[in-house]
């Protein structure tokens, strides 16, 4: 399985994007000493990329322009975008972009063991954790209540493989991407940078990271993993250098729900198996690889799974690291660094 997700990933159809489509607005850089960077929002948060080499060939405006190309394919909070519209039942023809997203979900679902489940649109909707949703869960009316609703609407979760991504397409129902589509954007990203005459470079979207290369001689780049406070602190729980890697962060702490009733949170990591939020230890899962889709899709499911599930699955998958904050027994905040 591990081939089968690097294969996917790594020769996805729009593998590098080379931002062809601004080429007559590239900017070079002198130096591989220089640094072009940019940063502002994208995506509902924010991002930064810095790139280095002698021969580099971008601009502020290639990136403005290959980030809203990215949304107008696959947002979820675009109506008009290629995704909402196949989503609504439209038949569309995939732009590359949307075509390489298409071609990884149904492996990530198979590589999390359908922990990352993408047609569990229905009971995100039900619990507002997605673009759209009306919240009707927790309902405040009882625990007996919820279960019907959420009983109701798994009957609705039912992955359909999707069948080839040229051409008119149509889905037989809804699919959410949101557990990889933005660590999925910071690759594209980077390949585009490395095709253009990178010889290091750093892409950040929404606190989804990837980078090669090093700044300078002996100096790698560094990403902030915060601490899981609520309180909207964000303080540094400790810094990561990144090598030739890819990292990515979930966390319940910020994005929950709270039952009127009784006062209980519920956080946004849903089980699929139960369509519940998960009964987990984990207050934020980072988990650091090869790819930044494949590790926002494994962050996803270590905040499913937990701690003891995600050293076991770390066990079998040495090619990748994490560092994992959890609960202990008596309620004390534990980190577990796989990286020392």
């Amino acid at each position: 399985m591990i081939l089968v997700v690097r294969s996917a990933i790594r020769g996805a159809i729009w593998r590098p994007f080379l931002l062809l489509f601004a080429a007559g607005t590239m900017a070079s850089c002198a130096s591989s000493s220089q640094e072009f960077a940019v940063e502002g929002e994208a995506q509902g948060s924010t991002f930064v990329v810095r790139a280095y080499g002698d021969s580099l060939r971008v601009s502020e405006e290639d990136v403005a322009r290959w980030l809203q190309e990215y949304n107008s394919a696959v947002s979820v909070w675009d109506p008009s975008s290629e995704l909402s519209r196949l989503n609504r039942g439209e038949a569309v023809s995939p732009s590359a972009i949307l075509a390489d997203l298409l071609l990884i979900t149904g492996v990530l679902r198979e590589a999390t063991d359908s922990i990352v489940e993408p047609s569990l649109e229905p009971i995100l909707q039900a619990w507002g954790f997605t673009a759209g949703g009306s919240p009707l869960l927790p309902s405040g009316e009882g625990a007996a209540r919820d279960s019907l609703l959420v009983d109701s609407l798994m009957l609705r979760v039912r992955w359909t493989p999707i069948a080839g991504v040229k051409g008119p397409l149509t889905l037989a129902r809804p699919i959410n991407v949101n557990a990889f589509a933005q660590g999925h954007s910071v690759d594209l990203l980077l390949d585009s940078l490395r095709a253009r005459g990178a010889t290091a470079a750093f892409v950040e979207i929404g606190g989804e990271v990837r980078a090669f290369g090093q700044k300078s001689e002996d100096k790698s780049f560094t990403v902030g993993i915060e601490k899981p406070l609520t309180s909207g602190d964000r303080s540094l729980q400790l810094t990561v250098k990144l090598d030739d890697r890819a990292l990515a962060t979930s966390g319940n702490y910020r994005k929950f729900q709270v039952d009127s009733a009784t006062g209980l949170k519920y956080g946004h990591s849903i089980d699929p198996r139960t369509g519940w939020p998960a009964h987990t230890d984990m207050l934020s899962a980072t988990l650091i690889g090869p790819t930044c889709a494949e590790a926002d899709a494994y962050a996803t499911m270590a905040m499913v799974i937990g701690m003891q599930g995600t050293k076991q699955w770390l066990a079998g998958h040495p090619e990748w690291d994490a560092i994992l904050i959890y609960s202990d027994p008596k309620g004390g905040v534990k980190i577990y660094n796989s990286l020392k």
